[in-house]
């Protein structure tokens, strides 16, 4: 029988613990079903629940915090840490720019931080970090360097999505922004891998391990784009190739160079030549077919997020599982609510990818019928 440690340390409930002590309580002659809702025996019976089930609910956390497998969230940054010495990569804010054109004769200055955009598209909101001084117009402009107000891929934006001006200024309209994006915190799987990871790396041999742990740590790499790696199997010449990509796919040239200096400083045993190159992105077509009741308005939104979100950690030359799509799908409808829920995913097919090559999204069609 195999052992899980999630499964062994579950928490009891207040509710649970509530009606085990009303049952204890009655198999000891006391006559529960006539204390009333609010009185003094049944509100201290509450308390007592309350207190147990937060009690449980430390205590089963504390010992979930024992395995990195079993650990989760702060828990697990903190085994993490002390016990690999990996440090959870945390989320950033994308830092834009913009310009803001001046159409009536109105003379603004600006301390940084007074002047707050926003990307319609998205509802993302971004505020100045340098002083805005905009002469009076027509056809006067000032760019802007921004910083979003929230961190991660939320505050992500494309070349001029930020398209209206929060603050007030008569005539001033925003006419240009670059793209720039935010990074998710690093999610618990991520971290789980790159944790196991470390362990090649306590071999003098130099297993593929090694090379994945040294492009996934971004204090050796010096970058945090890198969010997968896989190494080539055995070679009988020494050389060694290792794949990686982030979380949109491949990445650019320079990326790939500050993981092959770091490889080369930190995991190439001697005679062994060992070559960093950027997975290739093997781009899927994703169409999902939803029949329910109750579906959210934004459930079309929603799941397209859910489905980049899970490609973003599908391993390069890993497994495109349809049924993965066809589950996501089917608890996001069922936790917002909906009922009578059919799930098909028509597109893709699934399969395990070529070696070298990371799973996309080219598009997500989710259609309700």
């Amino acid at each position: 029988m195999t052992l899980d440690v999630r499964t062994l340390f579950t928490s009891r409930t207040a509710a649970q613990w509530l009606t085990w002590g009303l049952d204890l309580a009655a198999s000891l002659g006391l006559t529960t079903t006539s204390w009333e809702v609010d009185s003094p025996t049944r509100v201290a019976f509450k308390y007592l629940a309350n207190a147990l089930a937060q009690r449980d609910e430390v205590g089963s956390e504390l010992i979930r915090a024992g395995w990195i497998r079993s650990a989760r969230g702060t828990w697990k940054t903190l085994v993490a840490q002390d016990v690999f010495g990996v440090t959870r990569v945390a989320a950033t804010y994308s830092t834009p720019s913009v310009t803001l054109s001046n159409a009536k004769g109105g003379v603004y200055s600006r301390a940084a931080g007074e002047v707050i955009v926003k990307a319609s598209s998205t509802g993302a909101t971004f505020r100045s970090t340098e002083a805005l001084t905009l002469a009076s117009g027509p056809g006067t402009s000032a760019t802007i360097a921004l910083v979003a107000d929230v961190a991660g891929s939320a505050g992500s934006v494309g070349v001029n999505d930020i398209d209206e001006i929060v603050t007030t200024m008569l005539g001033v309209t925003a006419t240009a922004s670059t793209a720039a994006a935010g990074i998710d915190e690093q999610s618990d799987d991520a971290l789980e891998t790159e944790c196991l990871a470390t362990l090649g790396s306590l071999s003098v041999n130099g297993p593929p391990d090694a090379y994945n742990a040294v492009c996934l740590n971004a204090e050796h790499t010096g970058t945090t784009l890198i969010t997968r790696a896989t190494t080539s199997a055995n070679s009988r010449d020494g050389t060694v190739t290792v794949w990686i990509a982030g979380a949109s796919g491949a990445v650019s040239a320079p990326t790939v160079a500050l993981a092959q200096t770091a490889v080369e400083l930190w995991a190439t045993p001697a005679t062994i030549t060992p070559t960093v190159v950027s997975a290739t992105d093997d781009p899927q077509t994703v169409v999902i077919m939803v029949s329910a009741t109750g579906v959210p308005a934004t459930a079309e939104d929603d799941i397209e997020a859910l489905v980049i979100a899970h490609f973003a950690e599908v391993a390069i030359g890993g497994l495109v599982s349809v049924s993965a799509l066809v589950s996501l799908t089917h608890e996001y409808l069922i936790d917002a609510g909906a009922t009578d829920v059919e799930v098909e995913v028509t597109s893709p097919t699934g399969g395990t990818l070529t070696v070298g090559y990371v799973a996309t999204v080219a598009s997500v069609t989710v259609t309700v019928i």
